[in-house]
């Protein structure tokens, strides 16, 4: 539910039939599509929790037809529910996307600056028009997951270290995680290591200045930063 790539699928309950059949052909194509009867767990209050899907979906897919346009009631809402969440979003977002099901208009619903009618529809009744649509969704939430993907915690949380001035602690758990992951680069750390102990050996012996041990740690805490570079551009 926590997901950043949920599509929540707006919908009138007379056309479940067809939404059914969407949901199942975006699962089919690994996507993470979200309907009330297929997610909403029992105990909860199905109301509260529709709104929250939808302020947390990556994609809001309303399903036009005439049933959904001509009904007031609980999908009118959730329309106004995603409008005001689009508005809340930066002006080049791909967030709302009008799904028609059948040939008709767009409903002329309006929340402040927005009106849904402003915004380009994709006919789903037709084939090619569907698999359209799954192509750019698989397009768009590849994107999102290759920029998560970049954001290593294992990273940060050396970069964390090396900011809390542990160096030691910093360039073990970037050999661990070499030594996992990469060992194509274990043995550049392992000179890193070796480099880092003979300046703490030769500070406790007093063989270096104070100003030379810091500029041989400053280094170390370089070299440890572009290797974690260079694997996060691999």
């Amino acid at each position: 539910m926590k997901s950043p790539d949920i599509i929540f699928l707006a919908h009138a309950s007379e056309d479940k039939y067809f939404v059914r059949k969407l949901y199942n052909k975006l699962k089919e194509n690994g996507l993470n599509p979200w309907l009330d009867e297929e997610d909403l767990m029992p105990g909860i209050k199905w109301n509260d929790e529709i709104i929250q899907v939808i302020k947390r979906s990556r994609f809001f897919i309303a399903c036009i037809s005439k049933n959904s346009i001509t009904k007031d009631g609980y999908v009118q809402k959730e329309l106004k529910i995603a409008l005001s969440t689009l508005e809340q979003k930066s002006p080049n977002s791909i967030y709302f996307i009008p799904a028609l099901i059948e040939d008709v208009p767009l409903p002329n619903i309006r929340v402040s600056t927005i009106n849904l009618s402003d915004y380009q529809a994709i006919k789903i009744y037709d084939e090619n028009e569907m698999n359209k649509l799954i192509e750019f969704l698989q397009k768009q939430i590849n994107v999102v997951k290759e920029v998560k993907k970049q954001e290593n915690p294992n990273f940060n949380k050396i970069r964390k270290e090396i900011g809390n001035g542990k160096t030691d602690t910093a360039l073990r758990l970037l050999i661990k995680y070499v030594k996992e992951n990469e060992t194509d680069y274990l043995d550049n750390l392992t000179l890193i290591s070796s480099r880092l102990n003979r300046l703490r050996n030769d500070n406790t012996l007093g063989l270096i200045s104070q100003e030379d041990y810091a500029m041989g740690t400053n280094k170390v805490v370089f070299s440890i930063l572009e290797t974690i570079k260079l694997l996060e551009n691999k």
